[in-house]
């Protein structure tokens, strides 16, 4: 459903304060906005809005050329300006629909884009469809378009609750996978921390075990060095060591000499079988 956006225009009314070529400016420009020929127009009401700069009738014409030109923020400016000066009652709720219709079409745009500020539109739509209905309580039209502003306001406020508690809902899992990411880094760190501790336990050790082991093979080193020395430093025999040294073996050389040509005998059989040692048997007295 949409607004009823029917614009309407102020009639200037042929008086004193007026000359006739000013009305006459005024009907022209009329019948060209009736015709859909804005532009043209607009340009009939600035000029006018020139020459009588105070008459706020010309604003509020000039200001539902600027609507139809889709010229919204101008258009909401001009109705404002006219409103303080307008005294006629009819052409007042005129102007207070026109405006409700602006703004109720800022906020549709507003809208679109989800920008907040649309609410605010609606609502400023609706206050000023009441101020018409104030002045002219039977339109229909008015009427009509209020029920569209409120239900767009309350349709903003139900969407913006919702936003706001997508909102909160989201803030608390983002809070939630925040707590759980820096617990997962939290672990990782630990792990690194270990793994690393684990790595320098593992380096020391070795270490160790190599310091052991160049202990051990320096102890042997040391040891084999020790033996060499004591070997390179055992004194060499003296002659006269050496002397009795050839004596001994001489000697031992003799003897083998001496006893080897008995080697026969001491391999002959004994003429007289019996043990040696064994004594005659005596009589007994």
């Amino acid at each position: 459903m949409k607004v009823i956006s029917i614009i309407s225009i102020g009639l200037l009314l042929a008086s004193a304060a007026f000359s006739d070529q000013l009305y006459t400016k005024n009907k022209k420009a009329n019948q060209l906005y009736k015709k859909g020929e804005y532009k043209d127009a607009l340009k009939m009401y600035e000029d006018l809005a020139v020459e009588s700069p105070t008459e706020p009738k010309i604003k509020m014409n000039k200001g539902s050329a600027l609507f139809q030109m889709d010229d919204l923020d101008k258009a909401e400016e001009s109705y404002n300006n006219a409103a303080t000066g307008l005294k006629d009652k009819k052409a007042l709720a005129d102007l207070y629909y026109n405006l409700g219709n602006v703004q109720y079409m800022q906020g549709e745009k507003l809208a679109a884009q989800q920008n907040q500020g649309a609410s605010e539109k609606y609502k400023a739509a609706l206050e000023n469809y009441i101020k018409s209905l104030d002045i002219r309580s039977h339109d229909k039209d008015t009427k009509w378009n209020l029920q569209l502003a409120n239900a767009k306001m309350k349709q903003m406020q139900n969407q913006q609750q919702k936003n706001q508690n997508d909102k909160n809902k989201n803030d608390k899992n983002d809070k939630k996978q925040d707590q759980k990411n820096q617990q997962q880094d939290k672990n990782k760190n630990d792990k690194n921390k270990q793994d690393q501790k684990n790595k320098d336990q593992q380096n020391k050790d070795q270490n160790k075990d190599n310091k052991q082991d160049n202990k051990n093979d320096q102890q042997q080193q040391n040891a084999q060095n020790d033996k060499n020395k004591q070997d390179q430093q055992k004194p060499e025999p003296t002659p006269q060591q050496q002397k009795q040294e050839d004596m001994k073996k001489d000697e031992a050389r003799k003897l083998i000499e001496l006893y080897s040509d008995d080697e026969h005998d001491l391999n002959k059989k004994p003429e007289k079988a019996g043990v040696i040692g064994e004594r005659k048997g005596e009589k007994d007295w």
